[in-house]
């Protein structure tokens, strides 16, 4: 895998900017930056925020008479959210999975709790109704064509009778998740950790790091001068001649 001279921070900055959805819609600019974000000088337009630091460079020599480095790299991505500067994310058909006639089939969940359900479908066709209720203790027995979803957990509970009309189908659902805060935080670190394990073999803009590791995933104590939720994430990559290429 031969790559370009490209300094790592700046690496990654293309790759999350290839790979992550701007959660607040309304700006059409970059969010995503080779550096600790400027929160003072920022406005609430300007967030969510994130920021690649590198922490540190470590090598070994690839063989006694080979002067190519094997290297470690140490980096720190900052997420950074204003208070009460929130953003509707919509989810559109997200799979949930297949309907089933076996034990506990009639349990699936949302990747991400939402604050409301559009809609959930068998295939391409909804069911009549969606109602949510306060925790799964609180499902009932549903009839035909209506599903309930857990506000605590996002799990859905379907009718007996549909999981054998339905069994076999893909299930999907359209659902809009509010986020902010510390929430927003959670949900875009989880994000960031979902494309490198599943991007990183793939992706070029990725372009020659290696083997994601997370070392820590931390969430900061809101600090109320700047009124920002902070989360941060420290990750290992292996690499070849980090910034010379190979």
């Amino acid at each position: 895998m031969t790559k370009a001279k490209i300094e790592p921070d700046r690496i990654i900055t293309n790759f999350l900017r290839a790979n992550l959805s701007d959660p607040n819609s309304s700006r059409s600019g970059q969010w995503i930056y080779p550096d600790f974000p400027r929160v003072e000088s920022l406005g609430d337009a300007s967030f969510p925020r994130i920021g690649i630091t590198i922490l540190s460079e470590s090598s070994n020599m690839m063989g006694i008479y080979d002067d190519n480095q094997y290297e470690k790299l140490i980096v720190q991505i900052d997420i950074v959210a204003k208070k009460g500067n929130g953003h509707s994310v919509t989810t559109t058909d997200e799979a949930m999975g297949t309907m089933s006639s076996g034990v506990n089939s009639n349990r699936m969940t949302f990747e991400y709790v939402p604050n409301s359900v559009t809609n959930v479908k068998h295939t391409i066709t909804s069911f009549g109704t969606v109602t949510g209720v306060a925790t799964n203790s609180a499902f009932t027995t549903p009839s035909a064509g209506i599903v309930e979803w857990s506000i605590s957990t996002g799990d859905l509970n379907f009718a007996a009778a549909d999981i054998v009309s339905y069994d076999t189908e893909a299930i999907t659902s359209t659902s809009i998740t509010y986020l902010e805060g510390k929430k927003l935080c959670q949900y875009l670190a989880r994000e960031i950790i979902k494309v490198f394990r599943t991007q990183w073999r793939t992706d070029t803009t990725i372009n020659g790091l290696r083997h994601p590791t997370k070392i820590n995933n931390i969430p900061i104590p809101f600090d109320e001068d700047l009124g920002l939720f902070r989360q941060t994430l420290e990750y290992e990559f292996d690499a070849f001649n980090i910034g010379e290429g190979l």
